[in-house]
């Protein structure tokens, strides 16, 4: 992303040869290019405005969350039940996990290859995280479970820190460039949806407890 490139560039101003001024603070410094620069992009952001709104509200209607319905025909078997836990663990608090049904009707931005959704929940003594997992079939119909693309996307979205240069306005700018960039990578619908009785079928081949 453009912002790596830009945030080396202005750090690169921060750095002082012994003996110089220190009245005027590095971190205040931007050349003309990157001033161009910042405004060519504060200009494309307010072109994209609605878009970004459209896609905020999007995001905000997908937030990974707990879903009870439509219930997939067979509900989660063992075999699956391992495969989350140990995908769990990876973004999760070592702790018991609580596994929602398994539902279908995957959001079209979750892909054509999605048949089934489930949501998993650790808590400790101090917090409780939630975790989307989807579910896509591969070739040969092969069903695995994984995190979705709409859990990826909140969690780079959960990763975004505010930026800290010395210049406010600076700040800022990265600020919003980090969470429209992110606007721009929002997944995209694509594909029809594999149905719901594919899915079924599916989850028969694996066998049921």
């Amino acid at each position: 992303m453009r912002i790596a490139a830009f945030l080396l560039g202005f750090l690169a101003l921060a750095s002082i040869a012994p003996g110089q001024a220190q009245s005027q603070s590095p971190a205040k410094v931007l050349t003309p290019d990157q001033m161009r620069q910042m405004m060519e992009d504060q200009e494309y952001w307010r072109q994209q405005r609605g878009r970004y709104e459209d896609i905020k509200f999007r995001a905000w209607k997908l937030e990974p969350k707990r879903r009870d319905s439509p219930l997939r025909d067979l509900n989660i078997s063992d075999n699956e039940i391992r495969e989350v836990e140990s995908i769990a663990q990876a973004y999760l608090p070592r702790s018991m996990v609580n596994i929602s049904p398994v539902v279908t009707d995957c959001p079209c931005e979750e892909g054509p290859a999605c048949t089934a959704q489930v949501y998993v929940v650790a808590q400790t003594k101090d917090k409780t995280r939630g975790l989307q997992l989807s579910r896509t079939n591969g070739p040969g119909g092969v069903g695995r479970w994984g995190v979705g693309m709409v859990q990826q996307w909140y969690l780079r979205r959960e990763a975004l820190v505010p930026s800290h240069t010395g210049n406010s306005f600076v700040d800022n700018y990265l600020d919003e460039k980090a969470l429209n960039e992110l606007y721009e990578e929002f997944p995209a619908c694509a594909g029809q949806l594999v149905p719901a009785t594919q899915a079924a079928a599916a989850k028969k081949v694996e066998g049921k407890k």
